[in-house]
C-alpha cells in the first residue's frame, strides 16, 4: 500500500494488500448491498450471510476484471481509455502480480512505475507486452474465476431455485461484460 512516513513513498504492495483494499472499497458495496436486499427482503440470517459473502466475493473479482479490461478491452466498447491505470499508476491487480513476478529489468520497470506515479501513454503498449510475457492477464483470468466461483458456492444456502439463478445472472453480467 501507498504510505507516507516523513515523506518518503513506501510502494511495496502484496496481493494480501490489494485483496484487502478492494474488500474495502468495491467488495464493501456490494456486498452491503446484497446484505440490505436479504435483509430487507426478511432472509434468514444464514441467507443474509450467505448473501453477503456472494456480494463480498462478486466484487472482488468485479474489481480484477475491471483491472484486466482496462488493458485488454476495447475503448469503444469499454467507454474509457485503455491503459489509464497505468498512466495514473493505479495499484492493480496485474501491477501487483507483475511485481511479485518480475526479475532484473522488468521488475526496474515496475518499480521505476511506481516511483514515478504513472507512465506516458506511448509506453501503455510495452506494459502490456510485460504483462503477457509474464502471465499476469492469465493469472487475473484466474483469480476472477476462483473469487467467482467462491460467490457462487455461496448461493447454495437459498432454498429457491429462482433465487439462486438470478444472482447467477448477476454474477455472469458483472464478470462477462466486454471479454
Amino acid at each position: 500500500m501507498r504510505f507516507v512516513r516523513d515523506r518518503v513513498w513506501i510502494t511495496s504492495i502484496t496481493l494480501s494488500d490489494y485483496i484487502k483494499m478492494i474488500q474495502k472499497k468495491t467488495a464493501a458495496m456490494l456486498e452491503m448491498c446484497c446484505s440490505l436486499g436479504a435483509r430487507l427482503g426478511n432472509g434468514t440470517p444464514s441467507e443474509v450471510k450467505a448473501l453477503s459473502s456472494f456480494g463480498r466475493n462478486i466484487g472482488i473479482a468485479f474489481q480484477i476484471q475491471d483491472d484486466l479490461l482496462d488493458i485488454t478491452a476495447e475503448e469503444t466498447e469499454f467507454g474509457k481509455s485503455i491503459g489509464g491505470d497505468l498512466v495514473e499508476g493505479k495499484k492493480t491487480f496485474l501491477l501487483v502480480k507483475a511485481l511479485e513476478k518480475a526479475k532484473g529489468k522488468d521488475r526496474d520497470k515496475f518499480t521505476s512505475l511506481i516511483k514515478s506515479k504513472g507512465i506516458r501513454r506511448n509506453q501503455i503498449g510495452k506494459y502490456k507486452e510485460l504483462y503477457v510475457k509474464l502471465g499476469v492477464i492469465d493469472d487475473a483470468k484466474k483469480e476472477i474465476k476462483k473469487y467467482t466461483k467462491r460467490a457462487l458456492r455461496s448461493l447454495e444456502v437459498l432454498k429457491r431455485r429462482e433465487d439462486r439463478e438470478i444472482f447467477k445472472w448477476l454474477a455472469d453480467s458483472l464478470i462477462k461484460r466486454m471479454k
